[in-house]
This record gives C-alpha cells, structure tokens and sequence, in this order.
C-alpha cells in the first residue's frame, strides 16, 4: 500500500480533518464496567454535551470516526448502554471493528438512536470499497472464507457456535459464546489435571464444537474445545480441519496472517485462532485505515489525527509506521547507521529517542540529513495519546513529542487535544490554513487574519498548558503464516 509523497500536487479547497480515535478509555472515557452500575459517571453528562457541541461546531470541517477492539456487536451493546445511563455521546460518521476489520458507515442519525433506539449501522453492510481494496492487495474474501468454514465444519460434523463476542455474559448477556446453550467456559474443568495443568488423555472429554465470533469480512476468529492440544483423537481432527484452511488460502493466493492465542485462565483455556488480511508481511491492523486516510489527506491538503490509549493502538499512533517500505530501503541504502534499519519498530523508536537525547550522535546526524525527521515532520498526521500508564504508548510520546507530533491529554480530553493539533498544523502549513472555512478557522484558531494566526495560536497553546490540559508540544505445526500471542484481541 503507497501513500502520495508528501511534496505531491495539493488541492488548495481542502483544509478538512479526518480524526481515528480508539473508542474506550478514549473516546468514551468511561469503563465498561462502571456503565453497568446507575449512577456512576457523573461527568459523562458534561463531556457527551462538550464532545457534541465540538462535533457541531466543525460540522463538514471535521470527520470523526471510531476505530476499535470492539466487534460490531460488542460496539452495539455498549452504545445502547451509553443510551441506557442517558450519556448522549455523538455516533460517528464511520465505526471501524475489531481492529481494522470491517468498517461500517453511519447511515441515520443520533435522535433516531437516542430517542427510538434504531442504531445507525448495520452488520449486513459493511464498507464494500474497503473490501475490494484488500482484496485488491492480498485476494481476500472474507464471505467466501466464512462460507467454505461453514461448509467445512459440517463436512468434519462440528458443531459451530457463531456469537458477537467471547467477552463476558455480565456485558453480553445471549451475544457472548459463553451464554448458556454455547460453549461452556467451564468445561476444561472437566478434563483431567497434573501439577495444576491439563493433562494429555485419550479419550475425548470435552464437547466437539467450534466457536466463531462474529469479526466481520475482514477477520476470522476462531475458539476450540478445550481438550485440542491434550487429546489425540482431537488434535487429528482439529489439525486437519485448519490444514484444509491453509489450503484453501494457498489455492486462492490469499496473503494471509494466522496467531493463535495461547490457552490460559483469560481464555477458558481454549486455542484461539485468529486468521486476518497480510498487509506490508504483517496482519491486518488500525493503522491500515489511518494509512489510508493519510494518503489521501496529503493529496487533498486536509490532515489526519489519530488517537488511543492502548496498546492495540501502538501501529495507528507510531509516525515509523506511515514511512513507505520504499523509502526505508533508500534510507537503509544510503545509510551508515544499518543497526537502526534492520531494529524492529519498538526498538528504531528506542534508538531514535536515545540519539536526540544526546546518547548517539552519529545516528542523530543521520537522520537529519537523509530526510527522515524532515518526512515524519511535514506528515500532516498527529497523534493524541491519552495519559495512562502504557509503557508502549510512553516510549512513542517520549521519542516524538520534540517534534511536535504527539499531544499527550487526561482523560475526557479528547477534544482538546484534536483542538491543539489543528491549531499546530496550521501554524505549521499555510496552504492548510489558507484552506480552512472561514467557521473553522474562528472556531478553532479564533481569527481568520493570516498575520493574526500564529500568535492567536501560541497564546491558546500558552492558556491551555496552564490551565492543566497536559498538552505538550517539543520541536500444532504452525505455518510460516503463522504466529502464537498470549495478548487478548
């Protein structure tokens, strides 16, 4: 996938932003869990009216959309929740599930959810350009997958179990796999224990079936029975079953990543398989849509914010990850640095902080005179992390808040932060703020004066830090497809 190089032709009518926020502990900042107690969350109230005035106020200039862990059902159910407490948090033009899966385009408006209950969005319809750019990529079809597995699991009689979500019944209720008449999560119970573990037994104990949570087109979930990996008479039967997956994707050319979830307590120690999309030799993620709007960001001279709080959010916040595999292979080429080329993306931002901290001058050189800092600079893309204890998240914030790149808020802050980095990149670039409304720029900036603008901006920068926002700104066999996490999706 090629993003427009930066220096390409602009149209100069533009000035739109296009925000991807993660949804929780983001862009509902509260949790899950307290939605369920009456009562809690008293500022919610206060911030769904900030967020809905904010969102009204830049109505055409500014384009929100949710990307997130959640499937299309998980993301359901917490909105009518949302509805539920009276917490009237505007639904955004698109929702994107499971991270990067399927995305699904509003069509209808909040009153029609918040006063009749009728949600905007429907699994049925997902984003077919979406999809054929993928499959455009890497073959995939998602619906002709999910058919020949249900075709499959009739030919190995398994019975397949479909539901939104393997997350908990307290959240769920008859959505979740683990309702009562789906999949026990206590049926490992059942199966013989040595040392606190399962051990290997011959006879089949637990229920012949198969899980299947509902990811949409774009993303395959499977769950086994807990006994897969201790029986051989089901390890036989399971380990064919995949192998006819694999060969289904080999024959259809499919480029394709499958992890497999180790089992443990969090995952009723039960295998899980995950089979996504390969983009760029890794699995379909976030970053694939935020890739995609900032392509076309750059083309039409508007801007990309993405926000997030976890680590699911890592790849979409990561500047390193809009760099273009073409150009770090010039970088590499020309370089003398090659121990930072050939490090993995956790530890190029390591070697990138450590070297503009003094510790490696050699590399810091380098990269200011090959272009690289220069190109992540003039990126008309922003990240806004919300101020948690993620040491992942951390290591991004630290490494490119010198330039300016990252903006670091509190909780319920969101809009602050979209705020700050409009109002950077329009001091940055002024054919962007040239391109902004008339509305936009008042509203945001609070002039429409080109000579007025830089120290309208400095000065908001100046109020706002002091006013305690926190906004910173510094210039079985497994396959070759294949991997094993221990990390929950």
């Amino acid at each position: 996938m090629k993003i427009t190089n930066i220096t390409g032709c602009l149209n100069f009518m533009a000035g739109k932003v296009h925000v991807y926020s993660d949804f929780d502990g983001t862009y509902c900042p509260a949790k899950h869990s307290s939605l369920h107690i009456d009562g809690e969350n008293s500022f919610m109230k206060d911030y769904c009216s900030k967020i809905d005035s904010f969102i009204k106020s830049t109505e055409g200039d500014l384009h929100m959309h949710i990307t997130t862990g959640r499937t299309f059902g998980e993301y359901e159910a917490v909105s009518h929740l949302l509805k539920l407490r009276e917490f009237h948090l505007p639904l955004p033009e698109s929702f994107i599930s499971k991270n990067g899966s399927d995305e699904f385009i509003k069509n209808g408006s909040d009153v029609e959810f918040y006063e009749n209950g009728v949600f905007p969005y429907k699994y049925s319809e997902p984003n077919k350009l979406k999809e054929k750019e993928i499959k455009k990529h890497t073959n995939w079809d998602g619906e002709n997958l999910r058919n020949f597995i249900k075709d499959l699991s009739k030919k190995y009689h398994l019975k397949l179990i479909e539901a939104d979500s393997e997350n908990s019944v307290r959240d769920y209720g008859n959505n979740s796999l683990f309702s009562d008449g789906k999949l026990n999560p206590d049926e490992w119970k059942k199966l013989p224990h040595k040392d606190g573990k399962i051990a290997e037994h011959k006879i089949p104990i637990a229920d012949f079936v198969l899980g299947a949570r509902k990811d949409g087109n774009l993303k395959i979930n499977l769950i086994f029975s807990p006994d897969y990996g201790y029986c051989p008479e089901r390890n036989y039967i399971y380990d064919n079953f995949m192998n006819e997956i694999k060969k289904y994707l080999k024959a259809n050319n499919v480029e394709y990543a499958m992890e497999w979830e180790t089992p443990n307590k969090h995952n009723h120690y039960r295998n899980h398989c995950n089979i996504t999309p390969r983009i760029n030799n890794s699995a379909l993620t976030k970053v694939f849509d935020t890739k995609q709007a900032l392509a076309k960001a750059i083309k039409e001279n508007d801007m990309v914010v993405v926000a997030g709080d976890g680590s699911n959010d890592f790849d979409m916040l990561n500047p390193l990850e809009y760099i273009e595999k073409s150009d770090w292979e010039k970088y590499k080429s020309e370089g003398k640095c090659q121990y930072f080329y050939e490090a993995d993306m956790k530890n190029k931002l390591s070697l990138i902080h450590n070297a503009f901290e003094g510790k490696d001058d050699k590399l810091k050189q380098e990269l200011e005179s090959n272009g690289l800092i220069k190109q992540i600079k003039k990126m008309p893309l922003y990240s806004i992390i919300i101020n948690k204890d993620n040491p992942s998240l951390k290591l991004i914030q630290k490494t490119f808040e010198r330039f300016g790149k990252v903006i670091t808020v509190d909780n319920a802050k969101l809009d602050d932060g979209i705020t700050s980095a409009i109002r950077n990149y329009a001091s940055e670039k002024n054919s962007f703020f040239e391109a902004m409304s008339d509305k936009f720029k008042t509203y945001i900036i609070g002039t429409t004066k080109k000579k007025d603008y830089k120290n309208l901006i400095y000065s908001a920068i100046a109020i706002s830090t002091a006013g305690g926002l926190g906004v910173i700104y510094k210039n079985t066999t497994r396959t070759k497809n294949e991997s094993i996490t221990n990390q929950k999706n």
